[in-house]
């Protein structure tokens, strides 16, 4: 069996949570837009359906994912631990 660095898999992690984040984060804004123009054509209730929904994948990506889980990583890489 390969001994892989423990560098490189905190790295593969971060690149993964990164990914995550972004991916979430992308998917809130297009909700997001998406319940704004069901709203405005008059259909309230998918469009607050869909706010909701692209709030909560917002949440996700940048507050989860993003501060909670990519932020603290990084740091430990940076530092050097």
């Amino acid at each position: 069996m390969v001994e892989v660095p423990a560098v490189a898999v905190e790295l593969a992690e971060l690149v993964a949570v990164l990914a995550g984040a972004g991916a979430a984060s992308a998917v809130g804004i297009v909700l997001e837009r998406f319940g704004l123009s069901a709203a405005t054509a008059g259909d309230l209730v998918l469009g607050a359906w869909a706010v909701g929904m692209g709030l909560l994948a917002l949440y996700v990506g940048v507050v989860a994912l993003g501060y909670e889980q990519a932020l603290p990583r990084l740091r430990r890489l940076a530092a050097g631990e």
